[in-house]
């Protein structure tokens, strides 16, 4: 992803500081949508899904703790601390950034009250942690990518106001160090961290990390390869674009013509042979699931773990599979199910190939021991790691998301109110619209099916960091 330029801190803390709203601009193979894997170009494409969001955002946060939630002299404890970390950020002006289009996404400070409150409603089981301090390693995932770009480069930038790398790093520090007090004090977050909310509340969807059987060498059983990157592709500059050149290319013959489409790599076989083999699964359909997600877990025969992540696309439209069997008129919408996709496809593999040839982007792939990595190239963690557009909720933020969850295993529905972090990016995540990471497997895979909602999005900003006040730990 391209990251602005850079701009001088101090101008980015004034600006912070003299607005009172910052505003934006603003699933797997069986479904209609494609995924776009963790950390990839926009070239492998999700298609968004038509229709509005499945219902009005739902209250399913855990009740507040009345017993346990500060009564408004609480703050009295700390009358001899800094003041400035408790307050809420001076405004000099009432300006908004929210003149930017029609319908843009807002993000509005909440009082210092209503966040106190929100914060004493988070709940860390709801994300299957036993702690705040569970977060720790996830946390430092950001801080080290954080620390890794030019503090006075902005991160957000909008008609109004900028944050930079900078102040979201110092928000990560900051919460990284109070993580250990928070299962005694959440309300420490209404007292650190600015919570500016998104309005309204966007999309969310979900992916997740297949699990599919697959061998390194080709053996009965398992005869679809996945392809590594082809050395003779070629991607184009946005110079080159602008110039009409397509995005993804190979020359031959002294022409530039798009790079290969799946029907001419997997029906005609264009690439075999070449040595770019670099792992075989039994189906076409697995193969499909794992490019469609961008990235997996490949099961090998003697019992170890292999991971595929997303290293190329060749430029072309997706299509998935079950807008293509829709408009095949081989199933009706009404049977649009991961399970009658899936059994369709093993009755008819001829047919199911020569459908799937017809969704022209391919995805190529790189081996790899661990974890899938993110667009940080660190490990995602479930129901904590977003993936995110960087031009509403930067890499490294840090937010606190509620919403209602799919039950896992067949499960009633769940709810989620907790710290969320945006770690990845993926090309169909774009403007209003969050895709929260749910793990590994077949668990996964069914909460993924059913996870299209509206959710509620807090932005967290250090109070000292929209001070300029750079964090030194310990303060």
């Amino acid at each position: 992803m391209a990251r602005p330029g850079g701009m001088v801190r101090a101008a980015l803390a004034a600006a912070a500081l003299a607005v009172a709203t910052i505003s934006l601009g603003g699933c797997a193979l069986l479904d209609q949508l494609p995924r776009s894997s963790p950390g990839r170009p926009e070239y492998a494409v999700r298609k968004a899904r038509t229709g509005t969001p499945a219902g009005a955002r739902q209250d399913s946060r855990p009740s507040a703790r009345p017993e346990s939630r500060p009564d408004s002299g609480q703050d009295q404890r700390d009358a001899g601390a800094d003041e400035y970390r408790r307050e809420e950020p001076r405004q000099s002006a009432p300006s908004r950034m929210d003149d930017a289009e029609e319908g843009g996404s807002v993000f509005r400070p909440r009082s210092g009250a209503q966040a106190r409150a929100l914060a004493w409603q988070l709940d860390p089981a709801t994300q299957s942690l036993p702690a705040y301090a569970a977060l720790a390693g996830p946390l430092r995932h950001s801080v080290e990518y954080l620390s890794r770009q030019r503090p006075d480069s902005p991160a957000l930038v909008q008609p109004g106001g900028s944050l930079s790398y900078g102040q979201l790093a110092d928000t990560a520090r900051e919460l990284l160090d109070l993580l250990p007090r928070l299962d005694s004090d959440p309300g420490l977050l209404a007292e650190y961290f600015v919570w500016y909310e998104l309005s309204p509340s966007p999309l969310v969807t979900g992916y997740y990390s297949p699990e599919v059987p697959a061998s390194l060498t080709r053996q009965p059983g398992y005869e679809v390869p996945l392809y590594s990157r082809p050395p003779d592709l070629r991607q184009a500059s946005e110079e080159e674009q602008r110039q009409g050149r397509p995005k993804v290319y190979r020359a031959e013959g002294g022409a530039i013509t798009p790079y290969y489409d799946r029907k001419a790599i997997d029906l005609d076989g264009v690439l075999a042979g070449q040595g770019l083999e670099i792992a075989w699964v039994k189906s076409p359909l697995d193969a499909f699931l794992l490019q469609t997600e961008g990235a997996g877990t490949l099961l090998l025969p003697d019992g170890t773990r292999r991971t595929v992540q997303f290293k190329a696309g060749n430029g072309q439209e997706f299509t998935g599979m079950g807008q293509l069997l829709l408009a095949s008129g081989a199933l009706p919408r009404e049977r649009l199910t991961r399970t009658d996709i899936r059994q369709w496809c093993e009755a008819n593999p001829e047919r199911a190939r020569e459908l799937m040839a017809l969704n022209r982007s391919y995805v190529f792939f790189e081996l790899r021991s661990g974890a899938s990595v993110g667009a940080m190239e660190k490990p995602l963690t479930a129901l904590v790691s977003l993936a995110t557009d960087p031009s509403l909720l930067p890499l490294g933020s840090v937010a606190v998301l509620e919403m209602a969850l799919p039950g896992r295993n067949g499960g009633p529905p769940a709810g989620i109110h907790g710290l969320v972090l945006a770690q990845d990016t993926g090309s169909d995540i774009r403007g209003h619209r969050l895709d929260l990471y749910l793990g590994e497997g077949e668990k996964a895979e069914r909460q993924e099916a059913g996870l299209r909602a509206s959710g509620g999005l807090h932005l967290l900003v250090s109070k000292n960091a929209l001070r300029g006040i750079a964090y030194t730990r310990g303060q």
